[in-house]
C-alpha cells in the first residue's frame, strides 16, 4: 500500500502482510532533493512501476519511481491558477483527487480550488479540462456547462469510460463521461445530511472520496 502522508508531507509504503512501514520520499530529509506540500491523493500505474501524486500545495502533478523514490513533475507551474497547456505551461489550484486511466495513458485529476476534471497525459504532460466551468455551482451540463463545488474524491470506471466525483461542497455524487465531459449528479440532493434513498432522496455531509466496485455496478 502506498500513502501519501499529507501532513508529514511524504510518500509512505506499508508492506501489506507485515505492516512495515517505509519513507519512500522524505520532504524533510535534509538529503533528499524531491519535495511536497500537502500530498494530497495517489494513483499507482498499471504496472506497478511508478506512483502518481497530486501535489496539492505545490499546484502540481508529480511521478515517483517506486523502484528509487525517484520524482519528476508531470504538470503543473506551481503557481496556482487554471491555464491548461502542457507540463510547467499548466495550472492547478489545489488538486485533491486522482484517478488513472485503465490504460495507464491519463490521469484525471479532481482540481479542487478551480471547481474543475482535468486531464494529464501522463507521456507529454499535456493538461486539458474535461468539465467544469471554473465557477462554484452544482449545474450538471455537458464540458464547461457543468459545475462543481470543490471536487475532492475521484474514481474511474473499469473499462475507463467514467469518472465518479465527490462533489465536496455540494454533498453530491456526479458522474463525468470521458470522451464527452457530460456531467450528471447520480446520488444526493445537495443538501447535507445522511438520508439513505434513491438519487436526489439521498443526501450526504461533505463526501471526500469514491471508490467503485470491481464489478463497476
Amino acid at each position: 500500500v502506498f500513502v501519501a502522508d499529507y501532513s508529514s508531507h511524504d510518500i509512505r509504503r506499508v508492506e501489506v502482510a507485515t505492516g512495515e512501514v517505509t519513507t519512500l520520499v522524505d520532504s524533510l530529509d535534509a538529503d533528499e532533493a524531491a519535495q511536497f506540500d500537502g500530498p494530497a491523493a495517489i494513483a499507482i500505474s498499471p504496472d506497478g512501476s511508478a506512483l502518481f501524486v497530486a501535489d496539492s500545495a505545490n499546484n502540481k502533478i508529480r511521478r515517483v519511481e517506486v523502484a528509487t523514490g525517484a520524482v519528476t513533475t508531470i504538470a503543473g507551474s506551481g503557481e496556482d491558477g487554471s491555464t491548461d497547456g502542457v507540463g510547467g505551461a499548466a495550472q492547478f489550484c489545489i488538486p485533491c483527487g486522482l484517478a488513472i486511466s485503465p490504460d495507464g495513458g491519463a490521469l484525471f485529476v479532481a482540481d479542487s480550488s478551480n471547481d474543475k476534471i482535468r486531464r494529464v497525459e501522463v507521456a507529454t504532460g499535456e493538461v486539458t479540462t474535461v468539465a467544469g466551468s471554473g465557477m462554484m455551482g452544482s449545474a450538471d451540463g455537458v464540458g464547461d456547462a457543468a459545475r462543481f463545488d470543490f471536487p475532492i474524491g475521484i474514481a474511474i470506471s473499469q473499462d475507463g469510460s467514467a469518472l465518479f466525483v465527490a462533489d465536496y461542497e455540494n454533498h453530491k455524487i456526479r458522474r463525468v463521461e470521458v470522451a464527452t465531459g457530460a456531467v450528471k449528479t447520480i446520488a444526493g440532493s445537495g443538501t447535507d445530511g445522511s438520508a439513505d434513498g434513491v438519487g436526489d432522496a439521498a443526501e450526504f455531509d461533505g463526501p471526500v472520496e469514491v471508490a467503485i466496485s470491481a464489478d463497476g455496478s
